[in-house]
Protein backbone atom coordinates (compact mmCIF):
# COMPACT_ATOMS: atom_id res chain seq x y z
CA UNK A 1 0.00 0.00 0.00
CA UNK A 2 1.39 3.39 -1.04
CA UNK A 3 2.24 5.93 1.64
CA UNK A 4 1.04 8.81 -0.56
CA UNK A 5 -0.98 8.66 -3.79
CA UNK A 6 0.52 11.78 -5.39
CA UNK A 7 3.99 13.19 -4.75
CA UNK A 8 6.44 15.73 -6.10
CA UNK A 9 10.06 14.63 -5.95
CA UNK A 10 12.67 17.38 -6.07
CA UNK A 11 16.35 16.91 -6.82
CA UNK A 12 18.09 19.86 -5.14
CA UNK A 13 21.32 21.49 -6.24
CA UNK A 14 22.87 24.81 -5.30
CA UNK A 15 21.14 26.77 -8.08
CA UNK A 16 18.40 24.53 -9.47
CA UNK A 17 15.45 22.34 -8.52
CA UNK A 18 14.48 19.49 -10.84
CA UNK A 19 11.05 18.08 -10.05
CA UNK A 20 8.94 15.09 -11.02
CA UNK A 21 5.21 14.70 -10.34
CA UNK A 22 4.32 11.09 -9.56
CA UNK A 23 2.33 9.29 -10.94
CA UNK A 24 1.52 11.99 -13.55
CA UNK A 25 5.02 11.77 -15.04
CA UNK A 26 5.39 15.54 -15.50
CA UNK A 27 8.86 17.07 -15.01
CA UNK A 28 9.60 20.68 -14.07
CA UNK A 29 12.74 22.72 -13.48
CA UNK A 30 13.00 25.97 -11.49
CA UNK A 31 15.68 27.95 -9.70
CA UNK A 32 16.64 27.23 -6.11
CA UNK A 33 15.67 30.74 -5.00
CA UNK A 34 12.61 32.79 -4.05
CA UNK A 35 11.53 33.22 -7.68
CA UNK A 36 11.88 29.48 -8.22
CA UNK A 37 9.79 28.72 -5.12
CA UNK A 38 7.04 30.99 -6.44
CA UNK A 39 7.13 29.21 -9.81
CA UNK A 40 7.01 25.85 -8.04
CA UNK A 41 3.90 26.91 -6.11
CA UNK A 42 2.21 27.73 -9.43
CA UNK A 43 2.98 24.22 -10.68
CA UNK A 44 1.59 22.78 -7.44
CA UNK A 45 -1.61 24.78 -7.84
CA UNK A 46 -2.11 23.05 -11.20
CA UNK A 47 -1.13 19.60 -9.93
CA UNK A 48 -1.93 19.15 -6.20
CA UNK A 49 0.10 16.52 -4.36
CA UNK A 50 -0.09 14.76 -0.98
CA UNK A 51 3.59 15.34 -0.23
CA UNK A 52 6.74 17.00 -1.52
CA UNK A 53 9.94 15.00 -1.10
CA UNK A 54 13.58 16.06 -1.15
CA UNK A 55 16.84 14.44 -0.15
CA UNK A 56 18.93 15.89 2.66
CA UNK A 57 21.62 17.68 0.64
CA UNK A 58 23.88 19.44 3.09
CA UNK A 59 21.73 22.53 3.54
CA UNK A 60 20.78 23.43 -0.03
CA UNK A 61 17.28 22.13 0.65
CA UNK A 62 16.55 24.07 3.87
CA UNK A 63 15.11 27.29 2.42
CA UNK A 64 12.98 25.25 0.03
CA UNK A 65 11.65 23.06 2.83
CA UNK A 66 10.82 26.08 4.97
CA UNK A 67 9.07 27.87 2.09
CA UNK A 68 6.97 24.85 1.14
CA UNK A 69 5.98 24.14 4.74
CA UNK A 70 4.99 27.78 5.23
CA UNK A 71 2.81 27.41 2.13
CA UNK A 72 1.02 24.53 3.85
CA UNK A 73 2.58 21.52 2.13
CA UNK A 74 3.72 18.29 3.75
CA UNK A 75 7.47 18.02 3.09
CA UNK A 76 9.46 14.80 3.52
CA UNK A 77 13.24 15.04 3.92
CA UNK A 78 14.67 11.69 2.82
CA UNK A 79 18.03 10.06 3.45
CA UNK A 80 20.02 9.90 0.17
CA UNK A 81 21.25 6.38 0.95
CA UNK A 82 17.67 5.06 1.21
CA UNK A 83 16.73 6.62 -2.12
CA UNK A 84 19.84 5.26 -3.86
CA UNK A 85 19.19 1.74 -2.54
CA UNK A 86 15.63 2.03 -3.89
CA UNK A 87 17.00 3.01 -7.31
CA UNK A 88 19.35 0.02 -7.27
CA UNK A 89 16.47 -2.26 -6.32
CA UNK A 90 14.65 -1.00 -9.43
CA UNK A 91 17.83 -1.69 -11.45
CA UNK A 92 18.11 1.95 -12.41
CA UNK A 93 21.81 2.57 -12.96
CA UNK A 94 21.54 5.75 -15.05
CA UNK A 95 21.74 8.93 -13.00
CA UNK A 96 20.86 12.52 -13.80
CA UNK A 97 18.88 15.25 -12.04
CA UNK A 98 15.52 14.46 -13.65
CA UNK A 99 15.87 10.72 -13.10
CA UNK A 100 16.85 11.37 -9.49
CA UNK A 101 13.72 13.52 -9.02
CA UNK A 102 11.58 10.69 -10.38
CA UNK A 103 13.16 8.14 -8.02
CA UNK A 104 12.66 10.51 -5.07
CA UNK A 105 8.99 11.00 -5.98
CA UNK A 106 8.34 7.27 -6.35
CA UNK A 107 10.23 6.37 -3.17
CA UNK A 108 8.22 8.95 -1.22
CA UNK A 109 4.96 7.61 -2.65
CA UNK A 110 5.77 4.08 -1.52
CA UNK A 111 7.83 4.49 1.65
CA UNK A 112 7.75 8.16 2.66
CA UNK A 113 7.31 9.02 6.34
CA UNK A 114 6.51 12.45 7.67
CA UNK A 115 8.61 13.52 10.63
CA UNK A 116 7.93 16.47 12.93
CA UNK A 117 9.55 19.68 11.71
CA UNK A 118 12.29 21.07 13.96
CA UNK A 119 11.67 24.40 15.65
CA UNK A 120 13.71 27.44 14.65
CA UNK A 121 15.70 27.10 17.89
CA UNK A 122 16.66 23.51 17.06
CA UNK A 123 17.50 24.46 13.47
CA UNK A 124 19.84 27.19 14.70
CA UNK A 125 21.40 24.90 17.28
CA UNK A 126 21.95 22.28 14.58
CA UNK A 127 23.86 24.87 12.55
CA UNK A 128 25.84 25.94 15.62
CA UNK A 129 26.78 22.35 16.41
CA UNK A 130 27.96 21.75 12.85
CA UNK A 131 30.07 24.92 12.94
CA UNK A 132 31.48 23.97 16.37
CA UNK A 133 32.55 20.59 14.96
CA UNK A 134 34.20 22.33 12.00
CA UNK A 135 36.06 24.69 14.34
CA UNK A 136 37.21 21.72 16.43
CA UNK A 137 38.48 19.93 13.33
CA UNK A 138 40.27 23.08 12.14
CA UNK A 139 41.85 23.57 15.60
CA UNK A 140 43.08 19.97 15.68
CA UNK A 141 44.56 20.36 12.19
CA UNK A 142 46.29 23.62 13.15
CA UNK A 143 47.84 22.01 16.24
CA UNK A 144 49.14 19.16 14.07
CA UNK A 145 50.60 21.67 11.61
CA UNK A 146 52.28 23.52 14.47
CA UNK A 147 54.18 20.39 15.43
CA UNK A 148 55.56 20.07 11.90
CA UNK A 149 57.04 23.56 11.55
CA UNK A 150 60.45 24.59 12.85
CA UNK A 151 60.59 28.15 11.48
CA UNK A 152 59.81 30.57 14.32
CA UNK A 153 57.81 33.01 12.19
CA UNK A 154 55.62 30.27 10.73
CA UNK A 155 55.11 28.74 14.16
CA UNK A 156 54.03 32.17 15.48
CA UNK A 157 51.48 32.50 12.67
CA UNK A 158 50.05 29.04 13.29
CA UNK A 159 49.99 29.67 17.05
CA UNK A 160 47.88 32.78 16.45
CA UNK A 161 45.50 30.71 14.36
CA UNK A 162 45.21 28.13 17.14
CA UNK A 163 44.39 30.91 19.63
CA UNK A 164 41.77 32.44 17.31
CA UNK A 165 40.08 29.09 16.79
CA UNK A 166 40.03 28.44 20.54
CA UNK A 167 38.45 31.86 21.13
CA UNK A 168 35.89 31.23 18.38
CA UNK A 169 34.98 27.91 20.00
CA UNK A 170 34.49 29.56 23.40
CA UNK A 171 32.30 32.29 21.90
CA UNK A 172 30.21 29.79 19.97
CA UNK A 173 29.78 27.57 23.03
CA UNK A 174 28.51 30.62 24.95
CA UNK A 175 25.96 31.25 22.18
CA UNK A 176 24.82 27.62 22.34
CA UNK A 177 24.38 27.84 26.12
CA UNK A 178 22.41 31.08 25.86
CA UNK A 179 20.13 29.67 23.16
CA UNK A 180 19.42 26.51 25.19
CA UNK A 181 18.67 28.52 28.34
CA UNK A 182 16.15 30.70 26.44
CA UNK A 183 14.00 27.63 25.73
CA UNK A 184 12.63 26.32 29.04
CA UNK A 185 11.63 22.86 27.78
CA UNK A 186 14.89 22.35 25.92
CA UNK A 187 16.88 23.52 28.94
CA UNK A 188 15.09 20.97 31.14
CA UNK A 189 15.76 18.16 28.67
CA UNK A 190 19.45 19.05 28.31
CA UNK A 191 19.88 19.12 32.10
CA UNK A 192 18.02 15.82 32.42
CA UNK A 193 20.35 14.18 29.88
CA UNK A 194 23.38 15.70 31.63
CA UNK A 195 22.36 14.02 34.86
CA UNK A 196 23.82 10.78 33.46
CA UNK A 197 27.54 10.61 34.40
CA UNK A 198 29.55 10.74 31.19
CA UNK A 199 27.13 13.01 29.30
CA UNK A 200 28.40 16.58 29.11
CA UNK A 201 26.63 19.74 27.96
CA UNK A 202 27.50 19.41 24.26
CA UNK A 203 26.66 15.69 24.34
CA UNK A 204 23.22 16.51 25.76
CA UNK A 205 22.59 19.29 23.22
CA UNK A 206 23.63 17.00 20.37
CA UNK A 207 21.13 14.37 21.50
CA UNK A 208 18.34 16.91 21.97
CA UNK A 209 18.92 18.48 18.55
CA UNK A 210 19.93 15.53 16.39
CA UNK A 211 17.75 12.84 17.96
CA UNK A 212 14.32 14.48 18.33
CA UNK A 213 12.86 10.96 18.45
CA UNK A 214 14.47 10.42 21.87
CA UNK A 215 11.84 9.28 24.36
CA UNK A 216 9.33 8.25 21.67
CA UNK A 217 10.91 5.03 20.40
CA UNK A 218 11.35 1.53 21.79
CA UNK A 219 14.75 0.46 23.13
CA UNK A 220 15.49 -1.53 19.98
CA UNK A 221 14.32 1.23 17.64
CA UNK A 222 16.45 3.91 19.31
CA UNK A 223 19.52 1.64 19.17
CA UNK A 224 18.91 1.01 15.44
CA UNK A 225 18.44 4.73 14.82
CA UNK A 226 21.85 5.53 16.31
CA UNK A 227 23.52 2.50 14.74
CA UNK A 228 24.43 0.49 17.85
CA UNK A 229 21.98 -2.40 17.43
CA UNK A 230 23.73 -5.64 16.42
CA UNK A 231 22.34 -7.45 13.37
CA UNK A 232 22.50 -11.19 12.76
CA UNK A 233 24.67 -12.67 9.98
CA UNK A 234 23.25 -16.17 9.59
CA UNK A 235 22.27 -18.28 6.60
CA UNK A 236 21.84 -22.05 6.68
CA UNK A 237 24.93 -23.52 8.31
CA UNK A 238 26.69 -20.16 8.34
CA UNK A 239 26.75 -18.43 11.73
CA UNK A 240 28.59 -15.15 11.31
CA UNK A 241 29.52 -12.55 13.88
CA UNK A 242 26.80 -10.02 14.62
CA UNK A 243 27.57 -6.50 13.44
CA UNK A 244 26.32 -2.90 13.65
CA UNK A 245 25.67 -0.81 10.56
CA UNK A 246 24.05 2.49 9.58
CA UNK A 247 22.56 4.99 11.97
CA UNK A 248 23.31 8.65 12.61
CA UNK A 249 27.05 8.93 12.26
CA UNK A 250 27.65 12.24 14.06
CA UNK A 251 25.52 11.15 17.02
CA UNK A 252 27.26 7.79 17.13
CA UNK A 253 30.69 9.44 17.10
CA UNK A 254 29.66 11.69 19.98
CA UNK A 255 28.22 8.74 21.91
CA UNK A 256 31.45 6.78 21.41
CA UNK A 257 33.42 9.56 23.12
CA UNK A 258 30.79 9.80 25.87
CA UNK A 259 30.99 6.03 26.44
CA UNK A 260 34.77 6.13 26.85
CA UNK A 261 34.28 8.83 29.50
CA UNK A 262 31.39 6.98 31.18
CA UNK A 263 33.55 3.86 31.35
CA UNK A 264 35.68 5.75 33.87
CA UNK A 265 33.22 8.00 35.73
CA UNK A 266 29.84 6.23 35.56
CA UNK A 267 29.74 3.43 38.16
CA UNK A 268 27.05 1.47 36.32
CA UNK A 269 28.75 1.66 32.91
CA UNK A 270 32.14 0.93 34.51
CA UNK A 271 30.79 -2.25 36.15
CA UNK A 272 29.04 -3.24 32.91
CA UNK A 273 32.27 -2.85 30.91
CA UNK A 274 34.35 -4.72 33.49
CA UNK A 275 31.92 -7.65 33.35
CA UNK A 276 32.20 -7.82 29.55
CA UNK A 277 35.99 -7.58 29.73
CA UNK A 278 36.08 -10.44 32.24
CA UNK A 279 34.03 -12.48 29.76
CA UNK A 280 36.78 -11.98 27.17
CA UNK A 281 34.94 -9.52 24.93
CA UNK A 282 37.07 -7.26 22.66
CA UNK A 283 37.49 -3.58 23.49
CA UNK A 284 35.42 -2.22 20.57
CA UNK A 285 32.51 -4.54 21.35
CA UNK A 286 32.59 -3.40 24.98
CA UNK A 287 32.43 0.29 24.00
CA UNK A 288 29.59 -0.28 21.51
CA UNK A 289 27.66 -2.27 24.12
CA UNK A 290 28.16 0.62 26.57
CA UNK A 291 26.91 3.05 23.90
CA UNK A 292 23.80 0.95 23.43
CA UNK A 293 23.16 0.78 27.16
CA UNK A 294 23.59 4.53 27.47
CA UNK A 295 21.27 5.49 24.59
CA UNK A 296 18.59 3.05 25.76
CA UNK A 297 18.75 4.55 29.27
CA UNK A 298 18.75 8.12 27.95
CA UNK A 299 15.72 7.28 25.84
CA UNK A 300 13.91 5.98 28.92
CA UNK A 301 14.90 9.05 30.95
CA UNK A 302 13.31 11.39 28.39
CA UNK A 303 10.26 9.14 28.04
CA UNK A 304 9.65 8.99 31.78
CA UNK A 305 10.78 12.57 32.56
CA UNK A 306 13.28 11.26 35.13
CA UNK A 307 16.81 12.18 36.09
CA UNK A 308 19.56 9.56 36.06
CA UNK A 309 19.39 9.09 39.83
CA UNK A 310 15.66 8.27 39.71
CA UNK A 311 16.00 5.55 37.05
CA UNK A 312 16.06 1.82 37.96
CA UNK A 313 19.54 0.54 37.18
CA UNK A 314 20.89 -2.95 36.58
CA UNK A 315 24.47 -3.70 35.48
Amino acid sequence: MAAFSKTLGLDVSKRQLDGHFWPDGVSVSVGNNEAGFTALLRHLAERPVDAIAVEASGGYERKLVEAMRQAGFRVLVLQPRDVRLFAQMRRQHAKNDRLDARVIAEFAALFGEERPARSQVLERLAAYLTYYEQLSAAAAQAKTQLEGFVDDEVRALVSEQVKRLAADKRALLARIRALVEEDQDLDKQVKRLQSMPGIGFLNAVTLAVRVPELGRLTRHAIACLIGVAPFDDESGQHKGRRYCRGGRERVRTMLYMAATTAKRCNPLIKLFCERLKAAGKPHKLIIVAAMRKMIVTLNAMVRDNKEWEAMPHSP
